[in-house]
């Protein structure tokens, strides 16, 4: 059994062959749709090199075959490889017996009717609500927004399987037929995180009442591609609580585009001296090390799924502040949840916390109780069910 994966990510490919990828995907990722399939062909966005610079991820491997696409970004390169991206999934759709998309990304959302021309089962593993999809404000940015939103709703209605990263918020927004036809045994759901947490990653702070610190240690974790993790509104917000009088540092991991951008606003602030870019860390087990350090978690997004970054933190035992946001709510309390641009909120909640420690000992030990459930053994038994509801389906045709 053949499945085509078609990911949004951004590929590199080398000279001798190998396949690989800046973030999250590697060949180990790729081993949950290898548990049920045969053969999978991965289909993304890929340039070609001589010779790879950066440490990335090694992605080629048995059992696995690579569908390069044109390495576009934003809409106008959507538009411009519109014809041929279609062309590469309807000629790759024809060697596979089913389909699998993430999504949504502008590549499911102008290609997946491919698949339904040429009548393959397709699922979906649905990752965020897409009404945010274009950064920014403005007419034509809402318009384009809304646009993109009806044909996120619709192309859920059109799959046969869909998967959510929330346990209900996403579900509501974009139904999909299993849950309007739950009699219907040719469609079907799930809800399962995208995250991998072995249980050895797990650390329980265990912070005592009596042990409040003398600075208090603030991270953030994302990538620096667009304002749309609010790096730069926690900056905001640690300017306000530093110019308060209160001991604070923040790290930031992740790395992109506007980092020197952002480091320059902690200039202007004047707090660079208490603000750290650590860069981009892949090594999941560093990544973890640093959250450890840390006692706040902050997170002003402007739109997320089920954010990774969140319930690896909470894992770490840290009290987490964020926005409510697509499925955020699922995560975190409603006293921690503050308007994505509101900087002052944001500065308000920390000084509240720093004053409060007793409640961030309470709060500290609920996130990391509530995280468990994002276990990987919890959420591969779902994955696997998924894809083997899939595979049920293919075999059946």
């Amino acid at each position: 059994m053949k499945a085509l994966i078609v990911l949004e990510n951004h590929f590199t490919k080398d000279i001798t062959g190998n396949i690989w990828c800046d973030r999250v995907v590697d060949y180990n990722y790729l081993q949950r749709y290898l548990k049920v399939f045969d053969e999978i062909i991965l289909a993304g966005r890929t340039q070609i090199v001589r010779k790879i610079k950066d440490k990335k991820l090694l992605v080629s491997g048995e059992h696995i075959k690579f569908a390069p696409m044109p390495d576009f970004k934003g809409a106008k390169g959507l538009l411009i490889n519109l014809l041929k991206l279609k062309r590469i999934i309807r000629e790759q759709t024809r060697k596979v017996d089913c389909v699998i998309y993430r999504a949504p990304t502008h590549l499911s959302l102008f290609t997946y009717k491919e698949v339904l021309r040429q009548k393959k089962p397709l699922a979906l593993e649905f990752m965020m609500a897409s009404d945010k999809m274009f950064d920014g404000d403005g007419v034509v940015k809402d318009m384009l927004n809304k646009i993109i939103d009806k044909k996120a709703k619709k192309m859920c209605l059109k799959a046969d399987g869909v998967s959510y990263v929330t346990e209900h918020i996403l579900q509501e927004r974009y139904p999909c037929q299993a849950t309007l036809n739950p009699h219907n045994k040719k469609y079907f759901t799930s809800s399962y995180s995208s995250i991998d947490l072995e249980e050895k990653m797990y650390h329980q702070q265990n912070w005592s009442k009596n042990s409040k610190p003398k600075c208090f240690h603030i991270i953030h974790t994302g990538y620096m591609d667009s304002y749309r993790k609010g790096q730069d509104v926690l900056i905001k917000a640690a300017r306000i609580v530093s110019e308060k009088g209160y001991n604070i540092d923040v790290t930031f991991i992740g790395d992109g585009e506007k980092r020197a951008e952002f480091k320059e606003l902690a200039e202007k602030c004047n707090i660079e001296n208490i603000v750290h870019f650590k860069g981009l860390i892949k090594d999941k087990p560093t990544i973890l090390k640093e959250l450890r350090k840390s006692h706040l978690f902050v997170f002003p997004t402007q739109s997320e799924g089920l954010p990774r970054t969140v319930i690896e933190a909470m894992s770490q035992g840290l009290v987490c502040i964020s926005s409510p946001v697509d499925g955020i709510p699922e995560l975190l309390d409603a006293n921690f949840l503050i308007n994505y641009a509101d900087a002052k909120g944001y500065a308000d909640k920390i000084i509240e916390l720093i004053n409060d420690w007793d409640k961030c000992c309470l709060v500290s030990t609920a996130n990391y109780e509530k995280s468990l459930k994002y276990a990987s053994k919890f959420l591969t038994s779902k994955r696997t069910s998924f894809y083997q509801k899939l595979y049920n389906l293919a075999e059946a045709k």
